[in-house]
Parts: structure tokens; sequence; C-alpha cells
């Protein structure tokens, strides 16, 4: 028999204490690196600090994939990427364009260091990128998660004027190359291999040798004769580096809400009831009630903040946000900003006419600016926009003549007759394709 209060909520926390642990060591599954100690990580930083390396214990990474990381990475930290442009998407070419001036400009340096390298689930499986052919090319893309260190230090004194340190963190690559729907009708790996092939073993002009192409441009290894190929290497369109989701996160709220609703319901039956048997079952039952009212509260609450995506054709929350980060290029890329980027996102609202999507969104922007004594500021700014582009975007408005007009790509910013699909003769873009953009709507 329990006399006091204060038995009765020791009682009530032994209680439900022990169902977090049951719960916590039977039927959650943690990631238990996740859970390492801080000062493994600080001596972590100390490595990365001092290697010239952009890669430390990353033996489990495929070259292919490490090679195409690498290229990037050292346009980044040389800021040499004129012999490399046509492997750049010109979004992302602006933005990468607009850091280099600035940094070169102010004699500072960009680096990134990664170690202890995996891929995602989703790519390690065929420990290769994931591919998908949308736009009038082929697409790309992985993301490696390990410790990240980013950071900028100065030439002049090399000072660190500013750095992330991600314990966890991903970098994400996506790319894109030439691909023609005429050329290509099969969505056969093997045979667009097949096809890309073609394009790659080519006869040198100057001195007859077979060569194989590992890019757009490349010099003769027997004569040095220069040679250029119309075939387009792959183009990086989005890179990014970004702190990873904690998987446990939800695991902690979820251990914490289970003591609980284990320890109210059960203080007044420990304190009231007598026998044994019916003070642990009416603490039992209290419990999966409250739990179940929670449950539902919660359900309700959720299903009247979510707004379906099946409201929008071909909804995809990677393409909005690389869109987004595009229509915010004229408004947040001002000329002391260094770096933006936008992650988070909530869809808000959605509202369908006859021909034209419109959508409210909130995000999270992330901005670092420089200050003229070589000082970059972070600033995480949350935001809310109206987005547009065409309900149905794989319908053309023309199919007669007008589409194949000569015009201004405007993916490539070439003139290009397009072809039967509407395909860009110089990099492959899709004509029809554009109005699936989202585009920031200021009315």
């Amino acid at each position: 028999m329990i006399s006091s209060w204060s038995d009765a909520i020791g009682l009530s926390f032994a209680w439900s204490f022990g169902w977090g642990l049951v719960l916590t060591c039977y039927v959650l599954d943690w990631k238990i690196e996740w859970m390492q100690p801080k000062l493994w990580f600080l001596f972590l930083k100390k490595k990365l600090n001092k290697t010239e390396d952009f890669f430390l214990n990353a033996s489990a990474i495929p070259p292919k994939v490490l090679g195409a990381f690498k290229k990037v990475l050292s346009i980044l930290e040389t800021g040499d990427f004129q012999n490399l442009s046509a492997s750049i998407g010109q979004s992302y070419r602006k933005k990468l364009e607009h850091e280099l001036a600035l940094l070169k400009k102010n004699e500072i340096k960009h680096e990134i260091r990664m170690t202890h390298l995996k891929l995602t689930e989703e790519n390690e499986k065929k420990q290769d990128f994931r591919h998908w052919s949308d736009a009038g090319r082929e697409w790309r893309e992985i993301v490696l998660q390990g410790t990240v260190l980013n950071r900028y230090r100065s030439l002049k004194n090399g000072k660190i004027l500013y750095e992330d340190f991600f314990p966890h963190g991903s970098v994400l690559l996506r790319q894109s190359r030439h691909i023609r729907h005429d050329e290509v009708g099969s969505k056969n790996r093997n045979e667009e291999q097949q096809f890309y092939a073609q394009y790659q073993n080519i006869i040198c002009p100057s001195c007859g040798a077979e060569i194989t192409l590992k890019g757009d441009e490349a010099h003769c290894p027997y004569c040095g004769g220069y040679i250029k190929s119309d075939f387009f290497d792959w183009q990086t369109e989005e890179f990014l580096v970004y702190r990873s989701l904690n998987p446990n996160a939800s695991y902690y709220k979820l251990v914490l809400a289970t003591i609980l609703t284990f320890f109210f319901p059960s203080i007044p039956c420990f304190r009231f009831i007598h026998n044994d048997y019916l003070m642990f079952g009416t603490a039992f039952a209290l419990t999966l009630l409250l739990a179940g009212a929670i449950w539902i509260l919660l359900l309700k609450q959720e299903k009247k903040a979510h707004v379906s995506t099946d409201q929008i054709v071909r909804y995809d929350e990677k393409v909005l946000i690389v869109d987004l980060n595009e229509a915010l290029y004229g408004t947040e890329l001002t000329a002391d900003a260094l770096f933006y980027s936008v992650d988070k996102l909530q869809l808000k609202d959605v509202e369908n006419t006859e021909n034209r999507t419109t959508i409210t969104i909130s995000a999270v922007l992330h901005k670092l600016t420089l200050q003229p004594n070589q000082k970059i500021l972070n600033k995480n700014e949350k935001i809310t926009l109206k987005l547009y582009r065409a309900r149905y975007p794989r319908r053309m408005k023309s199919k007669g003549q007008a589409v194949f007009e000569e015009k201004e790509c405007p993916r490539c910013g070439a003139n290009f007759m397009p072809d039967k699909n509407g395909c860009c003769s110089y990099c492959g873009y899709q004509l029809s394709i554009d109005n699936s953009k989202w585009r920031i709507d200021y009315e």
C-alpha cells in the first residue's frame, strides 16, 4: 500500500521509465553512429583542418563518384573553371562565377574537406548514381554522407573567416547531359551507354589515333592535338553542402512522450488503488486512452495543416527547390552575397486554374554575405512565397510551326532550331519542359 504522494510519484516514474526503456531497447531502430561522443568529432575536425586532400577515409566510395565530386571541388578551391565551363549548367554557373569573382577580389579561398564518407541507402545498393531522364536530358544524382568541414579562409593571413562543421553532413551532386529522344528511344541503360560510347570513341583528326574522350574536350595523348567533341559530358546542375537530418531525433521525442504518457495517469492510480493488479491494470488502461486521444488530436491537426501534393501534376520537391534557387538569383545574389540556398520547404496552399497552378510555400533561406572587412555573415530567414507554372507542364501551347522557329535556348542561351521533340540542338534542352519550371509570382 502506497501511503504518500511522494511514493506514488516515485513508483510512477519507475513504471514510466521502464516502459520507455522497453521502447528504446526493443522497438526503435537507433542509428548508433549519431551517438558518438563530441570528442571524436573534435579529433576529426583537427585532422580536416590540417589536410590538403578533399577526402579522407573514403575508400568505400567508388572512384567514379569521387571523380565527379573532385572535379567540382577543384573548381571551388582553385577558382579556375574556364576550361570546364561547358561542364557546368547555366543557372549554377551564374552563382559559381559570382562567388569565385567575389572571393578572388577579396583574396579568399573556399575549402571543403570530408572524411568517413558513405553513400546513402538509396545509392549504396547499386554503388552508383541515381539516373533518370527528363527535360531532354539524362540526369544523375548522388549524396555523400560523412563529417564535412566547409570554410572560407583568407589568403592574406591564413585566418579562417567562416566555417560550418557538420559532424553528420551531406554533400549533394546533381548533373545532367545531352540526350535526344529521336536518337535514343529505349529506356535500357545498356543501350543508352552504347549510344554515348559512339560519341566518346573518336579518331584524332591530326594523327589518326583512336581516342576515348572523357569530356567535351581533350588533347590527343599521341600527337597533342586539341580535340573538341559535339558530345556533352556531364554538366553540374546543383552542388550543395548541408547538415544531415538526425534519424534519432523523432525517436527521442517518442521516448519522452511515452514516459510522460505513462507517468501522469499512473500517479493517482498508485496513490488511491490498493490492489496491485487493479492498480497497474488501471494505470495501463488510462495510458492507452490518453495516448489514443493525443494521437487522434495530432492526426486531425496534421490533416488540417497538410496540403496534398496530388493537386499538382508531376510534383517533385527536389525540382521545386532547384527552380526556387534559380528564381531567387536576381534578388538574392547581390554584390556582397557569397552564397544562398533554400531548404525546409513546406507546401501551404495550392490553387489550380484551367492552365495554371499557383502554390504558396514557406522555406528557410540561408545566405552568406561578405562585409568590407572580410567578415562573413550567416543569415537564416524564413520566407513565404507564391510560385506558379503551367498546370499540365508536358503540354505545349503551340503544336504548329511556331514551336520550330529559331529562338534562344532558355537553358544554354544558344540560338537553335529545335527538332521534332522541341530539343535544343546544342545542349538537348526540351522546349516543352520550360513551362514546367516554377517561377515566383510577384503580383
